[in-house]
């Protein structure tokens, strides 16, 4: 569960900074962000538990409404980088490499 928010997040912050995903679809997270650290809650925090769990809930709701709205070929492209051949997340970051031609 923990992996797959992070694969999450790394996703969105890829997005985040591609300029073919629109700016006002990359204030979805920004909200995300702004209700995750607001002191007003649907479920205040200082119940255990159930507190941070909501935060988790809108967290998730949001990274996958910003995934929804961006471009979908820019987000399978990240996903893609994101993600080895077998499937496995590569934690490095994308560089461009270019390969010299034998």
């Amino acid at each position: 569960m923990i992996q797959a928010v992070l694969n999450e997040l790394r996703l969105t912050w890829r997005l985040i900074r591609d300029a073919r995903v629109p700016v006002w679809a990359k204030l979805i997270p920004l909200g995300v962000l702004a209700y995750i650290v607001s002191p007003i809650d649907l479920l205040p925090d200082v119940i255990i538990g159930l507190g941070q769990l909501d935060d988790l809930g809108v967290l998730l709701a949001g990274l996958r409404l910003f995934q929804s709205v961006s471009p979908a070929h820019v987000v399978e492209e990240h996903r893609a980088a994101l993600h080895g051949p077998e499937g496995e997340v590569i934690d490095a970051p994308s560089y461009s490499v270019r390969h010299k031609e034998s």
